[in-house]
Order: structure tokens, then C-alpha cells, then sequence
């Protein structure tokens, strides 16, 4: 019973501190480092497959440790199972529609090409340019999708909503959410709050955490397509231009 007793203590204590370091050291470490990381993608892109390998192992090293960490305090229950209610079905659907009318905006021309290009903002220069860069940002997405749901929506929610209550747990886990976008421009950080408020409500009316990773995995590919496919528009028009030339 004693030993019990201060075993349980002890994994309540390394679950604050898990929950810390991913409330503060975590997206400090973006807030931090994003600048010098812009900064050296401008100048070399070989930098950004660097980045994108990086911080897929950044993703999965913390949600390793999450995982970890719940396997020994049962007292924190990790919801990763599919539920299915009536809101959840519907908000399913709901979120396949719009995976196809993204699907439909991913025509991209040369004259189509600077629209979509300034609308993406700051964030264009991080996305894709090359073949290997696109498939290097699709797993990125898709780590993304996964690992950052059980990051901040399972595991940081979870926690805030038991120890400080649901409307906190609301607002600081997508601060910190937003500040580790910090890196898509800071005119994005108010959008990605929202985005992460939408999440957290999906998450939480539906205690359905899959359909979140679909939807925010979507959301990512399809930047990465975007940006893939204007880099190559612009690339395509050159092509034409020299043809006229010559």
C-alpha cells in the first residue's frame, strides 16, 4: 500500500511535469527559434527538409513520452478511442465535405498562382517547392495530425480541464497551440487560436479525437499542395515563356 501509494505520487508528478513542459518549454522552444529558422530557409533551401525531419522528430518524441507517461498513471485517462454519437457522425461527414471542396481548390495556373501565393502569406516559404519536399511534408502533416492532437487536445486539455477547469483549458491549451505556429507568421497567430478552439470543441463535444487528426492533417496537406503546385505554375510559365522565345 505505502509503495502503491508513493508510486502514484510519483507518476502525478511526472505528469505536471510533462503537462509544463509542453505548456511552456515546448512552444517557448518555436517562439525561440522561429526567426532563426525563417531566416535560414530565405537563404538555403535545404535548410527546410532539414526542419520538416525535425520537427516530425520533435512531434513524435513528445507524444512518445505522453504515451509513456499514461501508460503508468492511470489516474489520467487518454481518450484514443473512436466514439461515434450522433454529433460525431455528422461532424464526420461534415468534415469529408470539405476535404473535397479542398480537393477542388487545388487547381493552381499561372494566373491563379499569385492570388493563391499572397493568400498563404508568410507561411508560403516554408511549404514545398520540390517533389522530396512534398513528401517530406505530407508525413510532416500527418504527424502533425496525430501528434499534435494528442499533444494539446488528449493529453494538455485533459489535464487543464482537471485541474483548472474547462473554460482555462479552452483558452491556454490553443495559446499554446497558436505560439507553436508561431513560425507561419505572427499575423497568423490569432488564426491559429481559432482553428485551435474549433479543434478543441470538435474534440470535446464529439470525445472523438480522430476526427480531429483527419480534419487537421487535411488542412496541412492541402497547404503543402498549394504550395508544391505554385512553385511548379511559375515554373511551368518560364517553360512556356523560353518556348515563345525560341
Amino acid at each position: 500500500m505505502f509503495v502503491g501509494g508513493w508510486l502514484r505520487i510519483i507518476m502525478m508528478t511526472s505528469t505536471l511535469v510533462l503537462a509544463l513542459f509542453i505548456g511552456l518549454v515546448y512552444p517557448a522552444y518555436f517562439v525561440l527559434t522561429h526567426k532563426k529558422t525563417n531566416n535560414q530557409i530565405k537563404i538555403d533551401e535545404r535548410f527546410k527538409l532539414a526542419d520538416y525531419k525535425r520537427t516530425i522528430f520533435i512531434f513524435w518524441t513528445t507524444t512518445i513520452l505522453i504515451l509513456i507517461n499514461s501508460f503508468y498513471d492511470q489516474g489520467l485517462d487518454l481518450n484514443l478511442y473512436p466514439v461515434f454519437n450522433i454529433v460525431g457522425i455528422v461532424l464526420s461527414v461534415l468534415v469529408i465535405l470539405f476535404i473535397l471542396f479542398q480537393l477542388k481548390q487545388l487547381v493552381v495556373t499561372y494566373e491563379t498562382a499569385p492570388a493563391v501565393r499572397e493568400r498563404l502569406g508568410e507561411v508560403y516559404d516554408y511549404l514545398p517547392k520540390t517533389k522530396i519536399e512534398l513528401n517530406w511534408f505530407i508525413l510532416l502533416s500527418i504527424s502533425a495530425g496525430i501528434c499534435e492532437e494528442i499533444i494539446f487536445r488528449v493529453f494538455l486539455f485533459s489535464v487543464l480541464v482537471q485541474d483548472a477547469g474547462l473554460i482555462v483549458a479552452f483558452v491556454l491549451t490553443n495559446i499554446t497551440f497558436a505560439l507553436t505556429h508561431i513560425g507561419s507568421g505572427k499575423q497568423n497567430l490569432l488564426s491559429s487560436f481559432i482553428l485551435g478552439l474549433l479543434f478543441t470543441s470538435i474534440y470535446y463535444f464529439t470525445n472523438n479525437i480522430w476526427i480531429v487528426v483527419v480534419l487537421h492533417t487535411a488542412i496541412d496537406i492541402n497547404a503543402g499542395v498549394l504550395g508544391y503546385r505554385i512553385k511548379l505554375a511559375g515554373a511551368d510559365s518560364v517553360a512556356k515563356n523560353l518556348n515563345i522565345i525560341d
